[in-house]
């Protein structure tokens, strides 16, 4: 077993928690969901949400039963118990190996909306290291300082996002929503295959369960309270984007949700740049989003490695992130990537615990404290 360095004696209570899996799903999620979501289903896109819902239950379940089994380890500390240290540790890497490579992608989305949008003229590196230097600032800090900020955002986003959406029903035209139901059962499992990526960041909490030991009763009424508000969301801005632009000019857009709120007319007007806003509330989402998962990352490395506590290795990993980041030649190349990580960047991090909870039943590893 690796050897604890500076983890923090901390945990998390309800709502820390709950504002915590909100704000890191949704900044993963939110901005391009519409976007795959009308991939495979077309005009019925927003269908494919409930049916990626229904497919991340089981793996979310098998992190609970994980978690009950070993409550003062995280996923990759029990996989080390479960399959002995050499295939956990391989294990470990790998997963570890593929959330940083997709962290890289989601943050080069991000630099790319912020350059496109607000700040056309500033050097793609300036904006890189301004928004890597601030999240790792942020997973330097530890999950508390992250859980703490997340709740202090998320009612006041929310609120925002759901008022942005009301204000796009106008332009929404119903004709573009039919017919309400796909005639090809076919074509649902893939479709909430397409779009199950925007639940994967609730796996990844799996690498923080010993930091919710005090609420381990409270969590499955509190994940699914988050899994119904994820949805929610989810299915509104995919109606708004189907509704305004229809499902195959939708797909013309590279941020879809983005471009539909920057479509609303206020009658009274009262914001006048209403994309702005959201872009300010989307990067708002990202920025804490991204502090969690980097610091996740550094922590899952630290355990896994032996070699630096997670304070250390969030500033060793930056440079590293900062060049993977500016691997993609352009925009193109980046769609490109993001399409491969949102088709199967999910398999991991819904994998590994279910192979994991598969092993420990088998093996009968966790039992009576084993």
């Amino acid at each position: 077993m690796t050897r604890k360095m500076h983890e923090e004696k901390t945990s998390l209570g309800p709502w820390l928690y709950w504002s915590l899996l909100i704000i890191v799903t949704l900044s993963f999620g939110l901005i391009n969901v519409p976007y795959h979501a009308t991939e495979v289903m077309g005009a019925n896109g927003y269908l494919a949400i409930p049916v990626a819902l229904v497919l991340a239950i089981p793996p979310l379940a098998a992190i609970y039963q994980v978690m009950k089994r070993f409550p003062a380890l995280n996923l990759l500390q029990a996989g080390l118990k479960i399959t002995g240290p050499f295939c956990g540790r391989l294990c470990g890497l790998g997963y570890l190996t593929v959330l940083l490579l997709l962290l890289v992608l989601f943050t080069r989305d991000r630099v790319n909306l912020i350059k496109d949008y607000l700040l056309p003229n500033t050097p793609l590196s300036a904006l890189t290291i301004t928004y890597l230097l601030s999240a790792g600032y942020l997973a330097s800090r530890g999950i508390e300082t992250i859980s703490r900020l997340a709740s202090f955002v998320v009612l006041p986003i929310l609120i925002v996002l759901l008022l942005m959406a009301v204000g796009v029903l106008p332009e929404i035209n119903v004709n573009r929503l039919r017919p309400v139901f796909h005639p090809d059962l076919k074509l649902y499992l893939p479709g909430g295959l397409s779009v199950l990526y925007s639940f994967a960041p609730l796996a990844i909490f799996a690498l923080v369960t010993p930091y919710l030991r005090g609420i381990q009763r409270k969590i499955p009424r509190y994940t699914g309270g988050a899994l119904l508000v994820l949805v929610f969301y989810y299915m509104l801005f995919t109606v708004g984007v189907i509704g305004t632009f229809g499902s195959e000019h939708g797909r013309n857009h590279a941020f879809p949700a983005l471009e539909m709120v920057r479509a609303m007319e206020y009658p009274y007007l009262l914001l006048e740049q209403a994309g702005l806003f959201m872009i300010i509330v989307w990067n708002t989402l990202a920025l804490v989003g991204s502090g969690f998962i980097y610091y996740v990352v550094a922590l899952g490395f630290s355990q896994i490695l032996g070699l630096l506590d997670y304070k250390r290795l969030v500033w060793v990993l930056l440079p590293v992130k900062y060049f993977l980041v500016l691997y993609p030649q352009n925009m193109g190349e980046t769609r490109e990537l993001l399409e491969y990580a949102a088709n199967y960047g999910w398999i991991p991090f819904f994998g590994l615990p279910v192979f994991y909870y598969l092993c420990a039943l088998v093996l009968r590893k966790g039992e009576d404290g084993r």
